[in-house]
């Protein structure tokens, strides 16, 4: 049992689910299940983080999957929920399901031994991209969008947290990191509601 990795995945899981359900009920149907895929991948696995750093080594492979379909699917969806409210359009359920599709298609990929390595690529191409679309929403004078940024920036910065000297474990501080990510993506959504 490790307390401090089951504290911080609980507050990583509980903030993933209090983010969706507060900030993305005005968003609409399609971009929102694309959200919710984004930010219940993520909590599911760090629910499931917690479990397994309590003790239940079985559910070792199973935060192991989870973990890889939210660097995959969660990823794709991302990327795709911020390219549609950075346009303000709704998805339409044909590209809802073609994003769902190539999320879980990846997510199968990333199985592969040969190409499992490339999931922190995966990974990495997604923040790049939705940090591109933020800064084209900016461009386009839509300064929620500066929350977004933020929230890539604390994304990115988890990716690396492993080579920072920190007071706490970079594990632990990883998972404070991403929560905090998701609460900027909330806060984005909120100032965009303000603005319309």
């Amino acid at each position: 049992m490790i307390l401090s990795h089951m504290i911080s995945d609980a507050v990583l899981a509980a903030t993933g689910v209090w983010v969706f359900a507060t900030a993305f009920g005005r968003v609409p149907f399609y971009n929102r299940l694309l959200w919710g895929f984004f930010f219940l991948t993520i909590a599911l696995a760090a629910l499931v983080g917690v479990l397994t750093f309590a003790g239940l080594l079985v559910l070792e492979p199973l935060h192991r999957s989870l973990t890889t379909l939210a660097g995959s699917l969660g990823v794709v969806a991302v990327v795709v929920a911020t390219y549609a409210i950075v346009l303000d359009q709704p998805l339409s359920p044909v590209s809802f399901s073609v994003s769902l599709g190539i999320g879980i298609l990846l997510f199968i990929v990333l199985f592969f031994p040969e190409v499992a390595i490339f999931s922190p690529v995966v990974a990495a191409l997604g923040i790049l991209l939705v940090m591109l679309l933020a800064v084209f929403a900016l461009l386009r004078k839509k300064h929620w969008a500066v929350w977004i940024v933020v929230a890539v920036m604390l994304m990115a910065f988890a990716t690396k947290v492993q080579n920072v000297m920190l007071p706490i474990h970079p594990l632990d501080a990883y998972h404070y990191l991403i929560a905090l990510a998701l609460v900027c993506f909330g806060y984005a959504m909120r100032k965009r509601e303000q603005t319309l």
